[in-house]
């Protein structure tokens, strides 16, 4: 399976950063992300077996055993390359941290991963290019882009490992692990070990 680490936002989170793309969406030339990728991506670890996922899971969890829940906030919306991106602030060094550990993770247990630099944002759409004074830069540039998500806190206190799986030529992305820490893990670092999976 295709497997990748992501800081999930809360599920109010997520569903006010779809409409945020669903608005930018009804602009010519921007398409919203698909809804199953509106995370904040930390890294990809290519086509992994189960086997493999279990192991880097366990490993990770106690990576993470002892890091606090971190609280961020989307702080701002800018164009990056061909992506409308949301970016976050707040305890960014414990969030960076955490994604330090799952390079840590796969080193231990020999799965690769994507070793490109960490960003705490939110992709919320593409584009194929904003002009100065498209109606894409103006709405950017607005004071209310962020509406209801401006100053809003978001609590992060789990990985979630998602994997890709494909059904009749279609992608489908679902969590197979989440890997909670700080004072959401439980005694052996999976809150039950459950790993809650799906």
């Amino acid at each position: 399976m295709m497997l990748r680490a992501a800081f999930v936002p809360p599920t109010e989170a997520v569903e006010r950063l779809r409409a945020l793309g669903g608005r930018l969406a009804q602009l010519p030339g921007v398409l919203p992300v698909e809804t199953s990728r509106v995370d904040v991506p930390i890294a990809a670890l290519g086509n992994v077996v189960e086997h493999d996922a279990g192991r880097f899971a366990g490993v990770l969890a106690e990576c993470l055993s002892d890091l606090p829940p971190v609280v961020v906030r989307p702080v701002g919306v800018e164009v990056t390359g061909g992506d409308v991106t949301v970016f976050l602030d707040g305890d960014l060094a414990t969030l960076a941290t955490v994604a330090r550990a799952v390079g840590t993770a796969a080193e231990r247990v020999h799965v690769y991963v994507d070793r490109r630099g960490f960003r705490p944002a939110v992709v919320i759409a593409s584009i194929a290019a904003v002009r100065p004074g498209s109606p894409l830069d103006r709405m950017l540039s607005g004071p209310d882009v962020l509406g209801e998500l401006a100053d809003a806190d978001w609590p992060v206190a789990q990985v979630d490992l998602i994997r890709t799986r494909w059904f009749g030529g279609e992608a489908r992305a679902e969590t197979a692990y989440r890997i909670p820490f700080g004072a959401e893990a439980g005694p052996d670092g999976f809150g039950g070990r459950d790993f809650r999976t799906g």
